[in-house]
């Protein structure tokens, strides 16, 4: 009977086991589908197939565990990207009312304390010394003219304060109602924003926490 040497069988055998595992032949219980994918990406890179076959029977007792722990890796990294993205979104949303605030505080200022200032000044009244060189008929009638231009005057002016004073209310009650909607949406987003709980003034260390950047955030 021809016996085989020993190196001749180990290379028989390293054959037998390439070509059983490339196969599917040889099956290992509890190693899931995925794991088993990357074994099998891992032994094609191998080269010949008894390499293969060597690579693929190797990484399977481990995969599913390195599978596992690059998962939750990945996981860990998503909820962090996560909750970073969130905070910065809360911080400009933050940012950007309390900039429109102050600006809707101003303007409501700027209107109450907004005066009226006619379009036209009214009309120079009559030189005494010039009137009384003329005739009593021609100041008469220079007085007349001067009474109707003032009273022309006075009605242009009525109008355009009442113009103002509605133009006036509307941006008063404008400016007040975007007050009032940034306030709300500060109190709801910051509740500790605020000073005192009427008050539109910011603490300020509080402003600075919440302007202040998401880096420690995750």
């Amino acid at each position: 009977m021809v016996r085989l040497s020993g190196d001749r069988q180990k290379r028989i055998l390293l054959m037998l086991l390439g070509v059983t595992v490339l196969a599917g032949g040889c099956q290992f219980t509890g190693v899931s589908e995925g794991g088993r994918e990357r074994c099998r990406q891992r032994g094609a890179g191998a080269g010949d197939p008894v390499r293969a076959a060597l690579a693929y029977v190797r990484c399977l007792p481990t995969t599913d565990r390195s599978l596992a722990i690059e998962n939750a890796t990945s996981r860990a990294a998503a909820a962090r990207q996560a909750a970073l993205d969130a905070c910065r979104s809360r911080q400009q949303r933050i940012s950007a009312l309390m900039a429109s605030l102050r600006e809707a505080e101003q303007e409501l200022a700027a209107a109450r304390n907004a005066p009226f200032r006619p379009s036209e000044a009214a009309p120079p009244p009559l030189d005494a010394r010039r009137e009384a060189r003329y005739r009593q008929e021609d100041q008469q009638l220079d007085r007349e003219r001067y009474e109707a231009a003032f009273d022309a005057w006075e009605q242009r002016v009525a109008g355009q304060r009442a113009r103002w004073r509605e133009e006036r209310a509307t941006r008063i009650e404008s400016a007040q109602a975007r007050l009032d909607r940034d306030f709300l949406a500060l109190k709801t987003l910051q509740p500790d924003l605020f000073n005192a709980p009427e008050s539109i003034e910011f603490d300020p260390e509080v402003a600075r926490r919440v302007t202040n950047g998401c880096e420690g955030t995750g």
